[in-house]
C-alpha cells in the first residue's frame, strides 16, 4: 500500500543529470553515436553499444513511462538479435561473480555487472518495441542472472512510441537503453522524448 502512495517522480528525459549515464563501447563493434541532451538520440549505422541509465539511490520504483521515435533509413531484417528500442531494466539480485569468472564473461555481461560494484544483479526485463509484427516472448538465463524479453508496443506509421510498464517488487540498479543494427545493417536513429519513473 505505501508503495503506491509515491508521489514523485524522476524525470531522466528531459535529461537532468547526464553524468549519470554511461555510454559505453564493445571492443569488436562499430558504436552508435549518442546525443544526451533535452532529448536522447541513438544514432544506428549497422552499429551497437550500450546506454545505460545508473541509479544513484538504489530501490523499488512502480513504474516506467517512456515515448519516442524511430526513423528508419534501412529496416532490420530480423528483431531476434537487433532491435530499434528496447528498454531494459536491471535489478538488484545475488549474482557477483569472482575474478577469475569476470575474465570469461561476455563483454556486455560484464558492463551489466558493473553498473553499481555495490551489488549484485538478478534480473534484466528487456520491454521491446517492435518495428513489425515481431512478439519477442522469451527468456534465458546467463550463469545467474534471468534474462526475458516481451514485446510491448508497435511502432505507429509516423515512427513514434509510448508504454508504460509496472515494475518488480525489487530494487533497480539502471536502465539499458538498446537500439542495436550491428547483425542485419540496420540504419535508423532513436529519439526519446520522455522516460520517467515513478
Amino acid at each position: 500500500m505505501l508503495k503506491k502512495l509515491k508521489l514523485y517522480s524522476i524525470i531522466i528525459v528531459p535529461v537532468l543529470a547526464p553524468e549519470q549515464f554511461l555510454d559505453l563501447h564493445y571492443s569488436d563493434l562499430k558504436p552508435n553515436i549518442i546525443s544526451i541532451k533535452e532529448t536522447i538520440t541513438l544514432k544506428v549505422d549497422k552499429s551497437a553499444s550500450p546506454l545505460f541509465y545508473k541509479f544513484k539511490d538504489v530501490k523499488i520504483h512502480n513504474n516506467i513511462s517512456i515515448s519516442g521515435n524511430v526513423k528508419i533509413e534501412s529496416s532490420l531484417k530480423s528483431e531476434e538479435k537487433d532491435s530499434y528500442f528496447q528498454l531494459g531494466v536491471v535489478y538488484v539480485g545475488d549474482y557477483r561473480p569472482n575474478y577469475f569468472v569476470k575474465k570469461i564473461l561476455p563483454e556486455w555481461l560484464l558492463k551489466i555487472i558493473n553498473i553499481n560494484n555495490k551489488y549484485g544483479v538478478g534480473n534484466i526485463d528487456f520491454y521491446h518495441v517492435s518495428g513489425n509484427s515481431t512478439k519477442l516472448n522469451k527468456k534465458e538465463s546467463i550463469r545467474d542472472i534471468q534474462i526475458s524479453f516481451k514485446t510491448i508496443t508497435h511502432l505507429k506509421k509516423n515512427g513514434n512510441f509510448e508504454f508504460s510498464v509496472p515494475m518488480r517488487d525489487k530494487k533497480i540498479l539502471g536502465l539499458w537503453l538498446r537500439a542495436d543494427g550491428d547483425n542485419h545493417h540496420g540504419q535508423f536513429k532513436t529519439t526519446l522524448t520522455k522516460i520517467s519513473v515513478n
